[in-house]
């Protein structure tokens, strides 16, 4: 041979020279004029290769040279082309053919080491993927710095790389690795002028073919030649035999080799990145995969009683997303994580999810899984088998790393190529083979039906650097995945038919998400990773791709997940005004409902919390595929519930925005005063009111007029437990004014239902404490756990102080002026040395130095600043004249007063206190509640009824509305005589007139004292009860709107009162409480009326009580508006709201009465029932009622003797409702 031809003076390096398409490489480059050396493991096939070239050729010495080298070894082939280079100056062409067979077993008996090795099976995973794909990688690497422009790399790959090669994954796997590694170094060394091409031999003519396919008919159970038919029939070319007759056979060498000297030679020099397939025109496709176009239907993914396993690297926010998703489904779910480091930091990650995400957050099971160790993996099944869970039934599969080794494949060290092919390919196909092994091992009890088992093999985002090691490995699990569904359907078929009852054929695809780096791209990945594992679909296509940009691809940035999913159209075209729409469970019914298809309007105070809210919402609806969605969420900042003309302001925008209004949702309030009843301002508790309650109404009112003219409308109360139960009140001590508003939202709904349909519903949501933000506290605000430890701890101080100081007046000669200055030194030591103190103050000074934290100021000073002006605002309030400046110049003690531990300690005490009574131990988030009443909303045939969504909470303490049985002991009637008694009210004039007659003419009392809102009240009791006016024994003062200074004066000029009996000043309306459809509305209640009867019928007993409540010896009975057989059905109503509503009140102070002083007994008494046909017909029924109230009022104001005031019978006698 010449050195003259196509390669004349080129310098090529063709590995794995010696063997069968080698040597005819070798053969045609030298005859081509190529100077060519060969390389491989065996130095004596080399030698004689080359001995024969010269001999048969004529080739000098000089044009073919051997190196002896281990390609799989990067240390080798360094020096090998080291010795080449020092030698021949330069590498023109490097032909990369060497390789090996790779085991010939299916995907479950591939051998992981030596001792599996044996017949079909002469070498490990590892060491074909080493030998496959390695050996070509390192020689590019190494080779390319001595490869002048011009050079040429060949990389012979097969055809085979794409086809279902049954028993064949550790050959074509990694070929199929080699094939995506050759277009990355096309375009890398292509800056260099390299080009890269690749030639796809088919299956080559020679006894080794044969040998290969008659081993894989063994393998698969088919007669001797039918894999040879198989694929010669995929051949589209016809060639002459030697006879001339045309027949489909397979290529020769010489095709092979024909490829390569075009590829090497300068004709190819416009080629690069390109393949060859020397196949006969094998029709086996390029490529199997399909982008996913359409979001996930969860609603219909089951996936309860099945187990997902999830082999991780170290992707700690794809293991998190895909759990969250999978048991959203329904499945339990195990990961694996493939390194100890990983595994921590999953647990670190999980006991923050734990407390974020409270008590009944189940953590995920998490194990070692190392593919390095496949004992690890097998451990994982067992642990599954032994949990109960019915062992693995899918498995998604991770890369080992999260992050790319190298933003290229030419230009990067051994020691990250070698982790690659170990952990990404080797370390992928035993987690594959384990997973094989083990579901071919599972057996069906004869009969029984199950899915075949599902792997989802998903790979990691977008890396902005073309995801090119990501590409290798997806081109390998491709063709795995290719080889893994031929196996296992071809083997099911032969089980099934010998009868063995297996598990259904294994279906597995990959989901790419490399044109995607989003979050939204996540979700979506994994919403179909869940619904391709547990569903019957199936996708053909094997690598599934997520689209770069999911919103234009699908109409939705994301895929919802389930409780999304069936939330979508049930309020479509639905209008929603929803006050305190910026946060908590406003915002969170804002967001479900416009997530449910409602357009909404969300109001509150704070701009930038709502349009914060705003923004949120607008986002996930365009996730979910809603459009215009910045007409579907508006909001309505600075307004103030509070306000009337804000809320008149607020329905008109909504108006304007939408037209209508479908749903209103009363949900803004305020969390009230937070004090005693005894230390609460009344502006504060008519706030509260206002806020709370009188604003549902105003509400209601403005926009039920357009609900009944259009037909239909709901309007919703966000109450509280703590506003009680039908037939039962809640005590909410230090809440007064929260817990009397959220029983009026209630009996809102329920009296006014019967009044606003047919056409609008009403009903009420009554959560319990909710874990949230106003919960826990943000920023600079404290929880309500944390304010409440605050409360109890400075109310037990004060309590404390004030029930010393009355204890101490009670038997000390000097006046409570005297007593209380006592306390101005505000020292703890000096009070309980100093002997002038009252005994009961000293021993009140030595409990709080002995008790007290000593980082506690509290333990060394008696009072700071608050709970000194709440002591002279109680004493003011209880009688006492004191001078308004008298602690101005108090000591003020350093912080703190109370320490941050003690205040904890009673936050903790309020907290499990609350979950002690909660049936589910958990209490619902937000988002739990504004979910339930979503749903409530969508409900039809439910109007005037509450709705408790509160984790099953029962409070230990509610005060029910009974009928009356019984009267007062001897005893305790007794106690009247001499007493001097209060009646206080104008409106029940027959009432107190008996009354009066009563306490005076039977039991003994020595004087009554009538407290009447104006002059003509005074005159009209004074006529009726002449006879004891003039015998002194009845005297008037008239209140007008000064109830307090009236009782003080009474005090003054009468004594302390014993029985105090609280009525009305005035009556109820009259007038209509809703017009007929399309009537006027005129003459209806106006949210003026309303407020004045919240004033006159609430607000008028809170500040009657909060006086009579700091009076010795006295007791309190608050009694609700009467109606007849001839009140009108909405006086009927309105009484029934009034009671309902009072009770929260009065089974609140009744709680807060045990913690004071004086302990007096405070009950209600009501005059109206639920039911209108038990009210009186004639005057003897009506007789026996009015004696029924005189038995009432005795029976809740006789003096209870000090003895019988236990903490059970005081439970009896105070906070109850009897209906006479």
């Amino acid at each position: 041979m010449s050195g003259t031809g196509r390669l004349a003076g080129k310098i090529a390096l063709i590995t794995g020279g010696a063997g069968n398409i080698g040597s005819e490489l070798t053969r045609r480059f030298l005859a081509e004029g190529a100077t060519v050396i060969i390389s491989g493991r065996n130095r004596a096939k080399l030698t004689a290769l080359a001995e024969r070239m010269q001999a048969e050729a004529g080739v000098p010495a000089k044009r073919i040279d051997l190196e002896v080298m281990d390609g799989s070894d990067p240390v080798a082939v360094r020096a090998g082309i080291e010795a080449i280079v020092a030698r021949h100056g330069q590498i023109d062409i490097l032909v990369n053919n060497a390789g090996s067979a790779g085991a010939q077993r299916r995907l479950a008996e591939i051998p992981l080491t030596e001792a599996e090795l044996g017949p079909g099976a002469e070498e490990t995973l590892h060491a074909s993927i080493a030998n496959l794909l390695g050996m070509g990688w390192h020689l590019m690497r190494i080779a390319a710095p001595h490869m002048p422009v011009g050079s040429a790399v060949i990389n012979v790959s097969t055809i085979f790389s794409r086809a279902e090669y049954y028993g064949r994954i550790p050959y074509v796997t990694p070929k199929a690795a080699l094939n995506a590694l050759s277009q990355l170094a096309a375009r890398e060394l292509g800056a260099r002028g390299i080009r890269v091409n690749t030639i796809f031999p088919g299956p080559i003519e020679s006894d080794r073919i044969r040998t290969v396919f008659q081993r894989m008919d063994q393998l698969k159970g088919r007669p001797e030649g039918d894999t040879a038919h198989h694929f010669l029939n995929t051949m589209r070319l016809c060639r002459a035999n030697d006879q001339g007759a045309l027949e489909r056979r397979f290529p020769s060498v010489g095709d092979v080799a024909d490829a390569a000297v075009f590829l090497a030679s300068a004709e190819s020099a416009a080629l690069s990145g390109e393949t060859i397939e020397v196949t006969h025109g094998m029709e086996l496709p390029a490529c199997s995969e399909t982008s996913l176009l359409a979001r996930t239907d969860l609603r219909t993914i089951d996936a309860s009683g099945r187990t997902t396993l999830i082999c991780a690297g170290d992707q700690i926010e794809e293991v998190m997303a895909l759990t969250g998703m999978l048991r959203t489904c329904g499945s339990e779910v195990i990961i694996g994580f493939r390194s100890a480091a990983a595994l921590a930091q999953f647990e670190q990650a999980v006991n923050e999810s734990r407390r974020l995400a409270g008590a009944d957050f189940t953590p995920p099971i998490a194990l070692p899984l190392d593919p390095r160790d496949p004992a690890t993996i097998d451990a994982v099944f067992d642990w599954g088998a032994g949990e109960n869970t019915g062992g693995i039934h899918a498995a998604v599969i991770l890369p080992a790393t999260s992050h790319e080794p190298a933003p290229c494949v030419i230009e990067v060290d051994d020691e990250r190529v070698l982790n690659f092919l170990a952990d990404e390919i080797t370390g992928t196909i035993v987690i594959a083979s384990r997973l094989a092994r083990y579901w071919q091992s599972q057996r069906l009890t004869p009969g029984a039906r199950a899915r075949g088992p599902r792997v989802i093999f998903l790979s990691n985002g977008a890396d902005q650097n073309g995801n090119v090691y990501g590409r290798i490995q997806s081109a390998a699990i491709g063709q795995l995945i290719r080889v893994w569904r031929h196996e296992a359907e071809l083997d099911y078929q032969r089980a099934s038919a010998a009868g063995d009852h297996v598990l259904p054929p294994v279906w597995a695809n990959q989901i790419v998400r490399f044109a995607n780096r989003s979050l939204e791209g996540l979700e979506f990945a994994c919403a179909w990773t869940a619904q391709l594992l547990h569903s019957q679909r199936h996708i053909n296509e094997i690598t599934l791709n997520i689209p770069a940009n999911i919103s234009a691809t699908t109409g939705a940035r994301s895929a919802s997940v389930g409780w999304a999913e069936s939330l979508i159209g049930l309020h479509l075209g639905k209008v929603a005004l929803i006050t305190g729409g910026s946060a908590g469970i406003g915002g969170q019914i804002g967001r479900l409902l416009a997530l449910s298809g409602a357009r909404v309007m969300l109001a509150a105070r704070d701009r930038h919390k709502l349009e914060q809210m705003q923004a949120m919402i607008q986002s996930e609806l365009a996730e979910v595929g809603y459009t215009d969605v910045e007409d579907r969420v508006h909001i309505a900042p600075g307004c103030d519930v509070s306000s009337e003309a804000q809320l008149a302001d607020l329905v008109e925008r909504t108006l304007s925005a939408f037209g209508t209004v479908d749903y209103l949702i009363n949900n803004a309030g305020i969390a009230g005063v937070e004090e005693m009843v005894i230390d609460m301002p009344v502006e504060g508790w008519r706030h509260t009111l206002f806020a709370n309650l009188i604003s549902n109404y105003s509400l209601m009112r403005k926009l039920a007029p357009l609900m009944k003219k259009q037909g239909s409308g709901y309007i919703l109360n966000v109450s509280s437990y703590f506003g009680g139960e039908k037939d039962a009140a809640i005590p909410y001590p230090n809440r007064a004014d929260y817990a009397v508003s959220k029983a009026g939202q209630r009996a809102m709904a329920e009296v006014f239902a019967r009044f606003l349909g047919p056409e609008i519903q009403i009903n009420a949501i009554a959560p319990g404490p909710v874990e949230g933000d106003r919960l826990r506290g943000t920023g600079e605000r404290p929880g309500l756990f944390a304010r409440r430890a605050r409360l109890i701890l400075e109310n037990k101080r004060l309590n404390e102080l004030h029930a010393a100081l009355i204890a101490a007046a009670r038997t000390d000669e000097r006046s409570m002026h005297e007593l209380v200055e006592l306390l101005l030194p505000n020292d703890v030591a000096a009070l309980e040395q100093n002997p002038a103190a009252p005994t009961a103050l000293r021993e009140l000074a030595r409990r709080f130095r002995s008790e007290g934290d000593p980082a506690a100021s509290s333990s060394s000073a008696l009072l700071n600043r608050s709970i000194a002006a709440k002591l002279l605002a109680r004493l003011h309030n209880g009688g006492y004249v004191l001078p308004a400046d008298i602690f101005a110049n108090l000591p003020n003690p350093p912080d703190p007063f109370f320490t941050r531990a003690q205040i904890d300690r009673e936050a903790r005490k309020v907290r499990d206190g609350i979950m002690g009574m909660l049936y589910l131990q958990r209490m619902p988030t937000e988002f739990d509640v504004a979910m339930a009443t979503v749903y409530y909303l969508a409900d039809r045939n439910v109007s005037g009824e509450t709705f408790h969504p509160s984790g099953g909470l029962r409070y230990e303490r509610t005060p029910t509305g009974g009928e009356l049985f019984g009267l007062p002991s001897p005893e305790r009637l007794a106690e009247l005589v001499g007493s001097t008694v209060y009646l206080i009210g104008e409106h029940l004039t027959e009432h107190l007139n008996l009354l009066a007659r009563a306490y005076l003419e039977r039991y003994g009392a020595r004087q009554v004292v009538m407290i009447v809102e104006t002059e003509t009240g005074a005159e009209t009791m004074r006529r009726l009860l002449h006879d004891h006016v003039e015998a002194g024994r009845l005297m008037t003062i008239v209140a007008g709107d000064q109830i307090e200074a009236a009782i003080d004066q009474a005090i003054t000029r009468y004594g302390r009162p014993g029985p105090v009996v609280c009525t009305p000043f005035r009556p109820l309306p009259t007038v209509p409480l809703v017009g007929r459809k399309d009537s006027d509305w005129s003459t209806v209640l106006s949210e003026a009326e309303f407020a004045e009867l919240c004033e006159h019928q609430l607000t008028h007993h809170f500040r009657v009580a909060r006086k009579i409540a700091l009076s010795d010896g006295a007791s309190l009975a608050l009694v609700t508006p009467e109606t007849t057989a001839t009140s009108t059905t909405e006086q009927f109503a309105l009484a029934n709201f009034i009671k309902t509503t009072l009770h929260a009140f009065t089974a609140t102070i009744g709680v807060e009465s045990e913690r004071t002083a004086q302990r007096i007994l405070i009950n209600q008494v009501d005059l109206t029932r639920r039911a209108r046909a038990e009210e009186p017909r004639d005057p003897h029924e009506r007789q026996q009622e009015l004696e029924r109230f005189i038995e009432a009022v005795l029976l809740v104001t006789a003096p209870l003797p000090p003895e019988a005031d236990t903490r059970y019978a005081g439970r009896i006698h105070r906070g109850r409702a009897i209906t006479v």
